[in-house]
């Protein structure tokens, strides 16, 4: 038979393992005197962070159902507003902006307060909702030309032409904006209704160059004609006042051809 003999630790490595040992308890020791020192401390901290955590959790199911709320009232309002009924949709617009400010369709509701304001003939109140979403919500790049563009019909509606053709400007120059050639148009026809036709002559004809397919084309076609002594044609054109009340719908702005409402 075969005799197993038991190996018997060096003495080194009794050393080595006794230190390791020494050193975990020196370890687990210091954590603990920490935690004694810090424990009110820590626990603190602790239910802050849990309080930080819930917080936060209720805020979003609050935003949420603000959001859900808001979207309920936003569909009526909007019949409202397609109906042509302004002062209901004005009032359902309004309330969205008191109740649910930080709603995801705040600007859009302040977009249609102004477009309200504007059918019923009150410029100035459009004026003050169009700056509001252009002060506050100056990140909606999709709404925001279409703000310009009635901020100027609101401005064109006083009689304001200089504050109407910056409006129109900034229309036409936001990068990627919907309605470019629209402004452009508009800022020919503040030219041509304030007097100065030279001006108006070289923005119809810019329009008609980089525009090319541009549904405003024909009607520019047409005014240009008409300044120059031409024939104004069979083309549409609309009368001075005539504003651009709609816009886009609840789920975000759309752009629609000549004489749109």
């Amino acid at each position: 038979m075969k005799i197993i003999r038991k190996k018997v630790p060096k003495k080194k490595d009794i050393v080595e393992t006794e230190e390791i040992q020494s050193a975990m308890y020196g370890l687990v020791s210091r954590a603990g005197r920490t935690f004694q020192k810090y424990r009110l401390v820590s626990l603190i901290s602790l239910i802050l962070l849990l309080a930080l955590v819930s917080g936060a959790a209720a805020y979003y199911y609050l935003c949420q159902k603000w959001d859900q709320e808001a979207s309920a009232l936003q569909t009526t309002a909007y019949n409202y507003y397609l109906e042509g009924n302004y002062k209901e949709a004005l009032s359902k617009y309004q309330e969205i902006v008191k109740d649910y400010s930080t709603a995801r369709g705040a600007a859009t509701a302040l977009y249609y307060i102004g477009n309200s304001h504007l059918a019923l003939g009150e410029p100035d109140q459009a004026i003050t909702a169009y700056q509001e979403i252009i002060g506050k919500h100056s990140g909606q790049e999709t709404i925001l030309p279409l703000v310009y563009l009635n901020l100027g019909n609101a401005y064109l509606g006083k009689k304001d032409y200089s504050n109407a053709i910056t409006a129109f400007n900034q229309a036409s120059t936001l990068k990627d904006s919907p309605v470019a050639d629209r402004g452009v148009y508009e800022i020919a026809r503040v030219h041509e209704i304030s007097g100065d036709k030279a001006a108006a002559i070289e923005r119809y004809q810019y329009l008609i160059k980089t525009f090319p397919n541009s549904p405003w084309k024909q009607d520019a076609s047409a005014r240009l004609n008409k300044i120059q002594g031409g024939t104004e044609g069979s083309a549409p054109v609309q009368p001075e006042g005539k504003t651009e009340t709609k816009g886009p719908d609840i789920k975000g702005p759309t752009t629609q051809g000549p004489n749109t409402r």
